[in-house]
């Protein structure tokens, strides 16, 4: 009995001690990862929907916006990342309550008796047992298991943010590719439309006896060139649509109806200048959020592996009611129960070692996979501002080409009209003026597309890391 009183005694002293020798290390951001300058981790537009559908307002299109709005709605992927955030919050929820009281009652109702003998008096026996256990977290076990558990939550939450920055930049990416897949197909059927009329001009002219009977036959194979690039990109055009269709989950007769209400100038990239360092650009990447959660959690890991080497101290307890009938009542009682247990690893075949080396090897390769994100990341910046740069005054360049060919082109058709050319020098003209225009679009499209891809690469926009410059 004095050794029961001596152990309860120290119970107290058991309780206040628990998690003060939390094992493991305690987490810390590897500095040399981190590239120079501050790292403040943020949400991509602070974690808003809306605020997300009104960074692309800057564009002013009405039906890129609608598009956005349709696909962060339904798209299935999301749904996905949201179910894998519920899975790891309820599992954070368990592994709390592993560190709290865990109570259980045993309600039973027997009747017995002996049917051979009729002496025995049947007997009804109800109990009510409860039970209750806590685990006295010495070592930090269930400590380092819920750092752990909250670093997965944080590290699914990263996930889905990083699924709607980039469903955002893919919509974006493939209207914007539709539209001026629609730009290249009007200016085709501009020069399907000039080459059958210089084919109907160069037929009169044959029959007249004006021109030889050759110009007619380059002027049909010129026109079945137009009508074949045209067909092609048409066909070019057909394939954005099913794109958008996929991630929008509209149907695609009222997605053509809504695409055919686009309208407004072609949007002008304004150029600008990066006023801060690449840790602070990077520092809203969902990849680079979840990647470093999941360092977290395998630090926690660590932690959780090495206390499983040492003792485990658990309270228990237990009281119940306990009545037995027959006939009448004729047994109260009320027996009860506590006091501690104590849990100590035996032999295990280095087991339990073996689990703490594991553990820091996932911690190993989770620090490799967390240093190649934030590599790849500033790679992926830097040749993004790169192509970014060199696109734009490729555009420059190329509507200075356009203008000037243009230019020539209604000069020659003058100098056809009047005898002073060949047909053949004016289709030249034709050919070097469409493929400037062409030209032009294709690079104008390719400029938005890399400005949509360092709005992706920066995890959602730089509203706070850039500034605007006039050209």
């Amino acid at each position: 009995m004095l050794r029961f009183r001596l152990l309860m005694m120290l119970v107290p002293v058991l309780t206040g001690l628990s998690g003060c020798m939390t094992l493991g290390p305690d987490y810390e951001r590897p500095g040399e990862v981190i590239p120079t300058g501050s790292w403040q981790a943020a949400l991509p537009h602070g974690g808003s929907q809306d605020n997300l559908i009104d960074w692309w307002g800057q564009l002013q299109d009405d039906t890129l916006k609608t598009l956005l709005s349709h696909t962060l709605k339904q798209h299935p992927g999301l749904e996905g990342a949201l179910a894998a955030i519920e899975v790891a919050r309820s599992n954070l929820v368990i592994q709390k309550a592993a560190g709290q009281v865990r109570a259980e009652v045993d309600v039973t109702a027997m009747r017995s008796g002996d049917k051979r003998n009729p002496k025995v008096v049947p007997m009804t026996a109800r109990t009510v047992v409860a039970d209750a256990v806590w685990e006295i977290d010495l070592f930090g076990r269930v400590k380092r298991a819920t750092e752990g558990a909250e670093a997965k939550v944080a590290a699914r939450e990263a996930d889905w943010q990083g699924m709607r920055v980039a469903l955002a930049a893919e919509v974006a990416t493939l209207y914007f590719e539709w539209r001026g897949c629609e730009r290249l197909r009007a200016s085709l059927s501009r020069d399907v439309a000039s080459r059958e009329s210089s084919m109907a001009i160069t037929e009169k002219a044959i029959r007249a006896g004006l021109s030889a009977p050759n110009d007619g036959d380059l002027a049909a194979a010129s026109l079945a060139d137009a009508r074949s690039a045209l067909t092609q990109q048409q066909a070019s055009c057909d394939v954005a649509v099913k794109g958008l269709v996929a991630l929008t989950g509209k149907d695609e007769a009222s997605l053509r109806q809504l695409l055919q209400k686009s309208s407004g100038p072609w949007p002008r990239i304004t150029p600008f200048t990066l006023i801060t360092v690449p840790a602070q650009l990077l520092s809203q990447r969902p990849d680079l959020a979840g990647a470093e959660q999941e360092l977290v959690a395998a630090n926690a890991e660590v932690g959780v592996a090495e206390a499983t080497r040492y003792p485990r101290l658990s309270l228990l307890g237990s009281v119940g009611v306990g009545v037995g009938f027959m006939g009448s009542p004729t047994q109260d009682t009320q027996p009860w129960s506590f006091g501690p247990a104590l849990t100590l690893t035996g032999l295990d075949g280095g087991a339990l070692e073996a689990n703490v080396q594991a553990a820091k090897g996932r911690w190993k390769g989770a620090l490799a996979s967390y240093r190649k994100a934030v590599q790849a990341a500033v790679r992926e910046v830097e040749s993004t501002l790169v192509n970014l740069g060199g696109i734009q005054n490729r555009v420059l360049d190329g509507r200075k080409a356009y203008e000037r060919y243009a230019v020539y082109l209604v000069s020659s058709e003058t100098n056809w009209k009047k005898g002073g050319i060949s047909l053949l020098t004016l289709e030249e003209a034709r050919r070097r003026a469409m493929a400037a225009e062409r030209g032009v679009i294709q690079l104008e499209t390719q400029e938005v597309q890399q400005w949509i891809t360092l709005y992706k690469v920066l995890g959602g926009g730089w509203q706070q890391t850039v500034t605007n410059q006039k050209k």
